[in-house]
């Protein structure tokens, strides 16, 4: 199944592996002067960098950014070229907390087939801590909102109001984890910025209800399940 693949996934771990093997060996050829481990120690960003170049491949997106970020910043002067500054790097992270801004307002002003305040909808807050809610009513959509926290959404008993279900998404430095019925299709529309959805779902027919997932995730993850795979 697709969902048992994305979770054996084996590329992080793998890298890993070689990096810690490759270690051992230069050290080893070192202790009977074969080499200079410092040599080739020194490359190490490089094992940074593939570790990150993992994690994309198992579509663990925040984590293969940083990999990468680090890797690629102590490399610019093992290849002779200054490293960038690090205050201007760090100068740069509040243009997030502008592009949480921006996806809050576009998320306001999108068109909603969805309303709490009228009762056909649900909401979901957690700042810096965690909101679960398990939703039995049929709806034809609702929002999950995380910052430094933690929102869990289980439309796992719910029907659909017609055959579709949206549901607006915005984490940053958090995750949002929802699930959704066996034979439910996933439509993943979350612009991952240094972040990403994560989908475990299995396959499901061309014409099986759908369930729309839009929004951002901000050094962030989402992640969307089924029901078996969340009780099992």
């Amino acid at each position: 199944m697709r969902s048992d693949r994305r979770r054996e996934s084996p590329w992080a771990r793998l890298v890993i592996g070689l990096s810690v093997l490759g270690a051992g060996v230069i050290f080893w050829l070192d202790q009977i002067d074969r080499i200079d481990a410092h040599d080739y120690l020194r490359w190490w960003p490089v094992a940074a960098i593939s570790v990150g170049v993992g994690h994309l491949l198992d579509r663990r997106y925040a984590a293969a950014a940083i990999w990468a970020a680090v890797g690629t910043f102590f490399l610019f002067p093992v290849i002779g070229y200054e490293a960038p500054d690090v205050w201007i790097i760090i100068a740069v992270w509040p243009l997030l907390i502008s592009a949480a801004g921006v996806t809050l307002i576009v998320q306001a002003l999108r068109p909603r087939p969805w309303s709490p305040t009228a009762g056909s909808g649900f909401r979901a807050v957690a700042v810096m801590a965690g909101n679960v809610r398990h939703i039995v009513m049929p709806t034809p959509g609702g929002e999950a909102v995380a910052v430094m926290g933690g929102c869990e959404i289980d439309i796992s008993r719910s029907a659909l109001l017609g055959n579709e279900m949206v549901i607006d998404v915005l984490t940053v430095w958090g995750g949002i984890d929802i699930r959704i019925p066996r034979g439910w299709q996933l439509v993943n529309q979350v612009l991952p910025i240094l972040g990403g959805l994560d989908d475990k779902t299995d396959d499901a027919a061309a014409d099986a209800p759908r369930v729309i997932v839009r929004g951002s995730a901000i050094m962030a993850g989402v992640e969307v399940r089924n029901t078996r795979e969340a009780n099992g």
